[in-house]
């Protein structure tokens, strides 16, 4: 378990709501993040499998994509509380063995899982 507090989980405990009430809207606990600390403060980070035909996997749920905050160098993600790292071992940890591309702030990068 990381020993960052995960930023992302602190803004669903101070508004008493859960992932559950974000189904589907990453991008917008992305923006309350960027709203509290700060647009300079916050990176995004977007994650896509390698084509429209193919969707992420996370547990039982498929994503055609996946928005998180990444601050310091370390991503804060609500549907991942414990993963609050790097985001190459973000990505490693989060979707083992899954080809995705993710961009920060618009730089691409292909991870071949």
């Amino acid at each position: 378990m990381s020993q960052i507090e995960n930023l992302a989980i602190q803004i669903l405990e101070a508004a008493g709501e859960t992932v559950d009430d974000y189904a589907g809207l990453c991008g917008e606990l992305v923006d309350a993040i960027i709203h509290k600390h700060g647009e300079d403060a916050v990176s995004i980070m977007y994650i896509k499998p390698p084509s429209l035909e193919r969707c992420i996997q996370n547990g039982s749920k498929l994503w055609s994509y996946h928005m998180v905050a990444v601050i310091d160098g370390t991503v804060h993600d609500a549907w991942f509380p414990d993963l609050v790292l790097p985001p190459q071992e973000y990505l490693a940890a989060a979707f083992p063995g899954q080809d995705l591309t993710s961009e920060i702030d618009g730089w691409k990068k292909e991870v071949n899982g």
